[in-house]
């Protein structure tokens, strides 16, 4: 009976193993067919990679075995491999069904190859019962390769030279299994350049795919072995030396950052663009795990106490490290809302892209080229305007991090804040007074959104500018522009800042008068006022936006949040209305206790614009805040330490941010629409606002 039931799993097996092998590569190597597979990509085709190959050859094998041996344990042994390796196809290929992956080709193709899914499903059922009645699965006394060496002997088939070889092999069983990975890879290389090409750059294509694939068959073939002993070592049975075990962990790393590379890289907020872009991603989190493991496999191998202690230390350091990067990792993807807009409108949302062609560009990298400008507009909409959110960052946008050693690492990830704006929504009914936003320097127009949506939502038409070449990231034309040490200078002085400013302030002129034109386009047509245009601005965006006023006869006022003042308005004063908001002890506000020569030179700057203007100038300090506590990055996670690099204060940045908000809005109603602000006229809601005396 036992005999019976033992020839049964075999045959099941060899079953089972056929079916696979059709479905799996008529639906893999025939291009016509692979069109309309639901499993083409990862991370469903990196399970299907390794298994395609290793179930036909493995059944192959144990059909050529059992020619020798007929009723040895190895040959189960073989039999619950292929089972393994079809159930987990299987389920690997259910799960894309289930996703909906590649939905859009769906039809009665696809339809066909997943009722072939179903019969190789159903083949796995009757291989598994008969292999659990079959008994237990022993190892023999003889490697698979002696006796495929023997099957070769009956058929009078020299082997002499080949038992030799194996011989070589069976003593060096690691470079033997990196000969044929490699080997198999780069056939298969050859083959895809041969089918359907390798790409643009087909040598650094080629390579990795043969470097990839000799890995992700090693990370298969070893613990292969081990179960199935188709190569033996000739040595003694020893402990796994701790390297090896490294290296292994190391290479099976990598076939599971390659199936779920871009999660990973969402997580990481990570751009996978290029193949060197993965390629750097595989190598880096290999290097962790090679190091993770390494440590590991030290620690248990040690016997002294300490031996122990001293590669447990590390272990700890690496592990806390490692364990810490986690949880960062996942919480800085969890969403985010910035706060809602108070005002009576809904927010839409546009880009453009402007330039001046009466200037040339002074801080571009190569001169002649005119002076180009990234503008978004937010302007007020219905408030019932549907559609999907616009997205904080789109695009390439995304590049913005603050430069620290690693950027993006323990920032919250852009992709997870939630505007409340709606990309080309409709435009409510009106006409809207313009406001022109600048940046603080490094900084862009999106992480202003918070303020933006909020003036938008009271009924202003806000154009915010990017100044190219000063901001870390300005994106021109879907490409990503960086900073100039033109235009991002490290050295800072009067004459530096003056120059700049003169580059600056010439943008939010342009952007003002270039934004009136939208009253006669695009989907602003009839709604845009920007005869008194309002400038407002963050840092030396906020020094820019009294110069714009200064030198605009028809400004109608000025905002400036926490920046230091600079130019010629600093000498001669504003003849229209003001707003200065600074943040705790801020020399901005001309009132702080100034210990260094910096902060008392910003202090005198401010103190100089107070005596020399003619228009009333509102001062207020905000108790609790930094200075990036007037951007969006108070309410962006930022873990610990990172956050410690962040000139940011205690006050929860939400609240900060309704505050500032609440000031700037009222100060636009009074400046611009003329309207009573019971904030400007000594009302005080909030106890972190401390009131300077208006000027």
């Amino acid at each position: 009976m036992r005999r019976v039931t033992f020839t049964r799993a075999l045959r099941w097996c060899m079953a089972s193993a056929s079916a696979f092998t059709v479905l799996i590569l008529l639906t893999t190597q025939s291009r016509a067919v692979r069109v309309f597979s639901p499993w083409q990509d990862d991370p469903y085709d990196v399970v299907i990679s390794a298994t395609e190959l290793l179930v036909p050859a493995l059944a192959l094998a144990i059909a050529i075995r059992a020619r020798v041996r007929p009723a040895s344990g190895d040959l189960l042994r073989g039999a619950w491999a292929v089972l393994v390796a079809v159930v987990a196809t299987a389920v690997t290929c259910w799960a894309s069904v289930a996703a909906g992956a590649h939905a859009d080709v769906r039809g009665w193709q696809q339809h066909l190859m997943i009722a072939g899914l179903a019969v190789v499903t159903m083949s796995a059922v009757p291989l598994a019962v008969s292999l659990r009645r079959a008994g237990p699965a022993t190892r023999g006394d003889t490697d698979w390769v002696e006796d495929l060496l023997a099957a070769a002997a009956r058929l009078r088939v020299p082997t002499g030279w080949a038992r030799r070889v194996a011989g070589v092999l069976r003593g060096h069983r690691i470079v033997a299994t990196v000969l044929l990975t490699t080997t198999v890879s780069g056939w298969l290389a050859l083959a895809e350049a041969m089918g359907d090409g390798l790409g643009p750059r087909p040598v650094q294509a080629a390579a990795f795919r043969v470097v990839v694939g000799a890995v992700l068959l090693t990370a298969v073939l070893v613990p292969l072995n081990a179960y199935l002993g188709l190569l033996r070592s000739s040595r003694p049975r020893r402990r796994v030396p701790v390297l090896m075990a490294a290296l292994y962990g190391a290479a099976a790393s990598v076939p599971v950052t390659l199936a779920f590379r871009e999660g990973i890289g969402y997580l990481l907020d990570y751009q996978l663009g290029t193949l060197g872009d993965i390629t750097r991603l595989v190598a880096s989190l290999a290097a962790v795990v090679f190091l993770v493991t390494l440590l590991v496999q030290a620690f248990r191998t040690r016997r002294r106490r300490v031996s122990r202690i001293l590669v447990g230390l590390p272990l700890a350091l690496v592990l806390l490290v490692v364990g810490y990067l986690g949880v960062v990792t996942v919480r800085r993807v969890l969403p985010q809302e910035l706060p809602a807009p108070t005002g009576a409108y809904g927010v839409g949302r546009m880009f453009q892209e402007w330039t001046d062609p009466g200037r040339t560009d002074p801080l571009a990298p190569s001169p002649g080229r005119p002076r180009e400008l990234s503008v978004w507009i937010w302007y007020p909409a219905p408030r019932d305007a549907g559609g999907p959110r616009a997205p904080y960052t789109p695009g390439e946008w995304g590049r913005q991090h603050i430069p620290t050693p690693l950027p993006g690492l323990g920032e919250g990830s852009f992709a997870a804040v939630r505007t409340h704006a709606v990309d080309g929504a409709a435009v409510a009914q009106g006409r809207f007074p313009l406001v022109v936003l600048a940046p603080g320097l490094g900084l862009d127009a999106p992480v202003f959104s918070t303020l933006a949506q909020e003036l938008a939502g009271h009924g202003y038409v806000v154009a915010s500018l990017t100044p190219t070449y000063s901001a870390n990231v300005t994106v021109l034309h879907g490409h990503a522009v960086a900073s100039t040490p033109a235009g991002k200078p490290e050295a800072w002085d009067d004459k530096t800042a003056d120059g700049l400013l003169g580059v600056w302030t010439a943008d939010a002129r342009f952007v003002a008068a270039r934004a009136a034109r939208l009253d006669r386009e695009s989907r602003l047509a009839g709604h845009v006022d920007a005869g008194h245009p309002l400038y407002v601005g963050h840092s030396f965006g906020g020094a820019t936006a009294f110069q714009a006023c200064h030198d605009d006869p028809s400004c109608a006022g000025a905002v400036d949040l926490d920046g230091a003042l600079h130019g010629d308005v600093v000498r001669t004063g504003l003849r229209a209305p003001a707003l200065i908001l600074g943040g705790d002890d801020s020399c901005v506000t001309g009132t702080c206790r100034a210990a260094d020569a910096e902060n008392q030179g910003i202090r005198r700057q401010t103190l100089r614009l107070l005596a020399a203007g003619a228009g009333p100038i509102w001062r207020y300090e905000i108790a609790g805040t930094g200075h990036f506590d007037f951007t969006d990055y108070a309410v962006i996670y930022l873990a610990a330490p990172i956050r410690a690099l962040f000139p940011l204060g205690s006050i929860d940045g939400a609240r900060g941010l309704r505050i500032q908000n609440a000031y700037v809005t009222q100060f636009a109603d009074q400046a611009v629409r003329h309207l009573p602000s019971r904030l400007l006229s000594g009302d005080h809601p909030y106890p972190e606002v401390r009131a300077l005396p208006t000027r």
